[in-house]
Order: C-alpha cells, then structure tokens, then sequence
C-alpha cells in the first residue's frame, strides 16, 4: 500500500487532515471534551504517518551503502557529486541543473482589490528525462531519472502577465543522494577489438625506445627479439583486458528504477539527514499521545 505514495503527497495529506479537523473544531467553538476527540484523531494520523516512514527508512536499510568502484550490481545507494554532460538548464529561468520539472499557470484576478483567481488552468508541464552523472572519488555511474521519486530539490515561484511560472529542480554540480537499481552495461570485447586495442598499445610502445627496451630487453642486447616482443604483446593483452574491466565497472554503471516495490529516490539530502527526516513523525506521535494522556488523566 505504502509504495503507491510519495512523502511529501504523503505528509501533504496527514498535515491537512490534522489541520482540517483542527480548524473545524476552532470555527465551531466545540467543548474542550470534544477537543481529546480531536488530539485522538491527530494521534491515529501520526500513528499512520510513523509507520509510513518508519516503512520507508527500513527500506532505506535495504540497499547497502557504497561507493560506486565497489558497488556490485543490484539495489544500492550512493551518494556523489551529479553534473551533466550536455548544459541543461531549467526552461523559464535557464537555471544549471541536472533535473527539473516546470509548470505555467493561467493567474488571472478579479480586480486589484481581490485576491481570488478567476483563471487557474495548467498551460504548460515539462520535466527532464534526461541521464545525469553521478560522481564519486572512487568513479562515475550514469543516473536515469525517469520514473524517481525527486526529494529536496530547489523551487522558484514568480508572476508574471497573469501567469504564474513554478520551476523545481536539483542544481548542478552539487551533492546527491540516489537509491535503486545498478546494472551495468558491458560493451563486449571481442577479439577484433581486443586485436585493436593491443596493436594500438604496442604501436605506442614502439614510438618510445629506450621505455620499451628497459621493459624487455631482459638479455640486455640493446634489442628486442621474438620471445620479448611476445612477453610485451601478453603484458599489453593484460592491460587493454585490465582497462577495459575497470571502465565497465564505473562509467558503464547506470542506476535506474527497480523492477520491483523497491524505493527509486533521487535527493539533495545525504541519507543521515532523510533517515532523521522519516523519524520526525514518531516524535510527533509520541508528543501527541503524551498531551493526550495528560490531558486526560487532567479531566478524568
């Protein structure tokens, strides 16, 4: 039930029952009794909330925390710098991000002396789809967004000529919090290529004499013969292999959604501070229960 919600649509709905009930009971002068009634229903709504993200933070506790080297593929968080190869910029501001949803509201007013909207029609919704880099200092992994939850990200909201422009987005070049699936995606090297890569290394070698010939002239000859021009053609084979191992582990990473029930977050807060974050309503509950029952002991 729970993975169907978002926190903040989720937090969103708890506040305004809280607040809606609250504010029924102000307008129409209950009796103080009625008020317990009131604090109960505050108390089973920060019931529910606490088990919400109290949900969430265990499935946090699923992914094990990594850096993206030694990530092995499968659900993981990581946490690095995100930037983008291409420039992308928010669409009304041109403000640098790495993700951004838009919206452009109908705003028309009565007169200058009211407040209410006459008009308040969806004009225009955009949001990036577009993969950003994660980077961390052990490497990088390619980040789709499309289909996450994005937390904690800026907004801006101004007017202008009966519009009203809504921008959210997350900076760039700025710090990152991502949790969901990590696959790699493995260019396959074939013997062409393999056969390519090596020409291409010992090619290189070749152009610098005196380094190749202190690598293997092992006889001390002043020049390579077939046996060590085979040891230098093993030792490039190793490395083209040994490189290509280590690029497939980290620029070939792409984090995406998981398949599942699993949680796909994008955040601009470190995983300390959302853990925190999802146990605040169970201060609040315990706050909550703790006035009512004195509150009760008090009339009872």
């Amino acid at each position: 039930m729970f993975q169907r919600f978002k926190t903040q649509r989720f937090n969103l709905i708890c506040l305004g029952l809280m607040l809606a009930v609250a504010m029924l009971g102000y307008v129409n002068h209950v009796p103080r009794i009625y008020w317990l009634y009131i604090a109960l229903f505050g108390i089973l709504v920060c019931m529910l909330a606490s088990v919400f993200h109290y949900w969430r933070f265990l499935k946090m506790s699923e992914a094990p925390i990594s850096s993206i080297a030694s990530a092995a593929q499968g659900y993981v968080e990581l946490y690095g710098q995100a930037r983008t190869e291409k420039p992308l910029k928010t669409p009304y501001h041109g403000i640098p991000c790495v993700w951004f949803r838009a919206w452009v509201f109908s705003n028309q007013q009565g007169n200058h002396q009211s407040h209410q909207l006459l008009d308040n029609r969806l004009l225009d919704y955009q949001e990036s789809r577009s993969p950003f880099v994660l980077e961390d200092e052990s490497g990088q992994c390619v980040v789709n967004p499309d289909g996450a939850e994005v937390i904690y990200y800026e907004a801006r909201t101004w007017r202008k000529n009966n519009h009203r422009y809504v921008e959210e987005y997350l900076p760039a070049h700025q710090s990152i919090y991502v949790i969901g699936v990590l696959d790699t995606r493995k260019d396959m090297l074939d013997s062409a290529k393999l056969n390519k890569e090596v020409s291409a290394h010992l090619k290189a070698l070749k152009q610098q004499p005196s380094r190749l010939l202190n690598l293997y002239d092992h006889d001390l000859n002043g020049e390579i013969d077939l046996h060590e021009w085979e040891l230098a053609r093993q030792d490039a084979i190793r490395q083209v292999q040994s490189t290509h191992a280590m690029q497939a582990h980290t620029a070939g990473f792409e984090l995406a959604k998981p398949a599942g029930q699993q949680l796909f977050l994008i955040s601009a807060k470190s995983p300390l501070q959302l853990r925190k974050n999802h146990l605040q309503w169970l201060g609040v509950f315990i706050s909550l229960l703790t006035f009512f029952v004195a509150a009760y002991m008090k009339l009872a």
